[in-house]
């Protein structure tokens, strides 16, 4: 018997009896079956495996290098297929099997059965671990979320948190805290912990999802992009820019080889492998790691001529096959660092598009020419130029990575950015007299009155370039074969007369402060007035003015430039208009600079507000009942998570008693509703960088608050903006006031009227007269307040004098 031998001793219904079982380097752990599910813990410290023909899970230890052996073995006794499986950092033990009954098992303590205390039998479709050692599952009756404890007492796990999903919302995946809902062809993302719900995806065709078993739609995020994979399609959602990138269909090879590059040059493979099929995994990447263990010695030759993988899975820090009843383990960034890309990309490889039609790629025949830096990197690499900034005299500059070579020539103003491909040349010329071929060639006036202090490159395709009155940022695009400006943020970096840097250190601190945001900061209003180059670019490319649109569309307004001014309204219109249900975001250009227009150029507004009513985003209308007597219902097209984890106790109850209430008492016949989108977007947000102590100083604005225009209020969608308000916030506050002006007009009144020894004492009116000063610096504050956020506006208000001259 080997010594890797393991015993297991299981009491219940679902486990098999005590067995043993012997780690034999030629044995597959599922008795040659092969394996149906691979699910990795969290910290990608275990991995479990599940084989449907065998009947039985096997719990691996993948902490080191290997060779994995199975730590556990447990057999099941019931044959009902396994929908899913999960397992946590310390071993916990979790299954969903045909019927949608969920176990939950702890294999360090003899595979004890763990019950939930908040379970009775409901139907589950969904079960995860997190990082944070919690169990999360999500229950299919009452659509509710169960978030619970893994610190085990008397075997079972108490329920922390829970929230209640709308009906007609599915569950695609949860990701720690993230929950992404599926409802009429439109995919949401849910933040439990901030309770902030943005809509993703919104597609024209019919996607039929039932469950989270069902794979049509995949999703992977990290803390910039959202990567969805629509049956054959990839979409990539910009968290920073509020809308949907679609990517490409994997539809044959010239795509899968541009997938291939596009993931390798944003190191974007920990996060998309996981989302294409096997076979793309196993050309595009799977093989590049088999190679990598064959040079490193750790591929048996057994297994270095078995080309079929039973299994890939794919975590943020490493990649697993299985091979044979083997665990094969490598990780990410030693296969970027050894994966080199083609010298030539395919005729057919298709760029970038934005707000296309995902469902068909025909619609729409304009390609645009985009660039996102996506790599996390970036704020090193302008880090590293910093502390390497000296001021270059040189006359030409030469810079390579991977296939490309930058040459920059700097003098008197002029910028001249050659790019070649370093493996062709020219074959015209003598062996000594070869040199690369370029490929594209950008000659810029960006002012004589400035000096280069350094250069580096992002990757092949990006170069920074940093002089003493900015940072610049080119970006080659290959199938245009052209170089533009992605980025420009203009400063005054002072150096001696004699063209020396004396002052170093200062310089470099000044640099980092400006940058000192992981995201590089918007466009200054100096890189505007003093660079057209750039105001073109922003305008003409479509993602550039999706991120810097507002801080144009406010240059122009108070430059006064009317040709600027309607040339970007007409562009985000248009914009909006090719994709009502994804290029919403491009209203907000507008909407956030309405306090401007409406000084300055108030046509604009009556003209948005006339070209914007009535607009409908999608196709499928909902049928629902409304108990309102308004025309107008103020409502929101998000799910409205509701979180019930002060209700845990009575959870079954309250949901036993609404659901009689629904069904029972109240039956009302649905009618017909409508839902129109309000175009008014971002304008009723508050800045992002909130502060609650300023708000009490100087209330924070927003553009809803700064505006005062008929022409909106006249139109549905005002009108539905000020019910919104009113609905939502006004009327409790109005209320609230109300009440304490009441509270503090009574202590007053008593305090000053009522006699002092025939009805209270000379304390009670003491405490009357404390409340009332209480009270009355409260009121006072909410004049200051007026008064500090604008004292012009809070002089010209008559009422706001006549009414402290009636107080004093």
């Amino acid at each position: 018997m080997s010594s890797n031998s393991i015993k297991i001793e299981i009491d219940n219904n679902n486990i098999g009896s005590t067995e043993k079982i012997e780690s034999d380097d030629n044995k597959s752990p599922h008795n040659g079956k092969p394996i149906t599910k691979v699910e990795i813990s969290p910290n990608e410290e275990y991995l479990v495996t599940y084989s449907e023909n065998d009947h039985s899970i096997v719990v691996w230890n993948i902490k080191n290098k290997g060779p994995h052996k199975p730590e556990l073995f447990v057999p099941l006794s019931s044959h009902r297929r396994l929908f899913q499986i999960a397992i946590s950092n310390d071993k916990k033990l979790a299954h969903i099997n045909s019927d949608k009954y969920l176990e939950t098992y702890d294999t360090e303590n003899n595979n004890n059965k763990i019950k939930l205390d908040c379970d009775d039998n409901y139907k589950y479709c969904y079960c995860t671990f997190n990082l944070e050692g919690e169990f999360m599952s999500h229950e299919v009756k009452d659509n509710m979320i169960y978030i619970y404890s893994t610190e085990t007492k008397n075997n079972k796990w108490n329920c922390k948190r829970m929230y209640k999903i709308p009906e007609d919302f599915n569950i695609i995946d949860i990701s720690e805290y993230n929950i992404y809902l599926f409802s009429n062809n439109t995919i949401y993302e849910h933040n439990l912990i901030t309770e902030k719900t943005v809509r993703i995806f919104k597609s024209n065709e019919m996607i039929i999802y039932n469950t989270s078993y069902n794979k049509r739609i995949r999703i992977f995020s990290n803390e910039k992009l959202i990567y969805i994979r629509i049956n054959n399609k990839f979409v990539i959602y910009s968290i920073e820019f509020e809308i949907p990138f679609t990517l490409l269909y994997i539809d044959n090879i010239d795509n899968d080889i541009q997938l291939r590059n596009f993931m390798y040059r944003n190191g974007l493979i920990p996060y998309l492998i996981s989302l294409i099929n096997y076979d793309i995994i196993k050309e595009l990447y799977w093989n590049e790691c088999l190679d990598l263990l064959k040079e490193k010695g750790q591929l048996s030759k057994e297994f270095q001529t078995e080309n079929l993988l039973n299994k890939i899975r794919t975590k943020t820090k490493y990649a697993f096959g299985i091979q044979g009843g083997h665990i094969l383990k490598i990780k990410h960034k030693e296969v970027l660092a050894t994966m080199n890309l083609k010298s030539e990309i395919p005729n057919e490889i298709i760029d970038w598009y934005l707000s296309i039609d995902v469902n068909n790629v025909n619609i729409n025949k304009k390609t645009y020419e985009t660039h996102i830096l996506l790599n996390n990197n970036s704020q090193d690499t302008i880090y590293a130029l910093f502390r390497e900034i000296n001021i270059n005299n040189y006359e030409e500059l030469e810079l390579t990575q991977n296939l490309i070579v930058w040459k920059i020539n700097f003098g008197d103003g002029m910028i001249k950015l050659r790019v070649y491909n370093k493996d062709k040349y020219d074959t015209d010329k003598c062996d000594a007299e070869k040199e690369p071929i370029p490929i594209c060639v950008k000659v810029e006036n960006i002012s004589a009155d400035q000096y280069l202090l350094g250069t580096k490159l992002f990757n092949d395709s990006d170069i920074i370039v940093l002089t003493t009155k900015g940072l610049f940022i080119y970006n080659f695009n290959e199938i245009k074969q052209s170089i533009s400006l992605s980025y420009l943020y203009c400063m005054n970096i002072a150096i001696s007369e004699s063209h020396k840097i004396d002052n170093k250190d200062d310089i470099v601190k000044q640099l980092k402060e400006v940058f000192s945001k992981p995201t590089l900061p918007l466009s200054n209003y100096d890189s505007l007035k003093g660079y057209d180059g750039w105001v073109s670019y922003i305008k003409d490319n479509k993602e550039r003015l999706l991120k810097y649109g507002v801080e144009l569309l406010k240059f122009a307004i108070e430059e006064h430039k009317l040709d600027l001014i309607e040339d970007i309204y007409k562009k985000c219109m248009n914009y909006y208009k090719d994709d009502l249900e994804n290029n919403r975001m491009f209203l907000s250009i507008i909407t956030s600079t309405i306090p401007l227009l409406s000084k300055c150029y108030p046509d604009y507004i009556s003209r948005y507000s006339s070209e914007t009513t009535m607009i409908t985003d999608s196709s499928f209308y909902s049928i629902e009942y409304k108990n309102n007597n308004s025309h107008l219902y103020s409502t929101s097209e998000y799910p409205q998570i509701i979180n019930l984890t002060k209700s845990i106790w009575w959870c079954k109850y309250n949901l036993l008693i609404s659901k009689f209430v629904k069904e029972e008492i109240f039956k009302h016949k649905k009618t017909t509703t409508i839902m129109f989108m309000n175009p008014y977007i971002k304008f009723i947000n508050y800045p992002q960088e909130y502060n609650w102590f300023k708000e009490l100083i100087k209330s924070q604005p927003s553009p809803f608050v700064e505006t005062i225009n008929q022409d909106i209020y006249k139109t549905w969608d005002g009108e539905a903006l000020i019910d919104f308000k009113w609905n939502n916030y006004g009327k409790y506050y109005y209320t609230l006031i109300w009440i304490v002006y009441i509270v503090f007009l009574g202590c007053f009144t008593a305090a000053a009227t009522i006699p002092q020894q025939q009805y209270i004492d000379e304390d009670t009116q003491n405490q009357l007269l404390i409340a009332s000063i209480i009270l009355g610096f409260i009121h006072l504050s909410f004049e200051i307040r007026q008064f500090i956020y604008d004292p012009i506006r809070w002089l010209r208000n008559f009422w706001n004098i006549f009414g402290n001259m009636k107080v004093f």
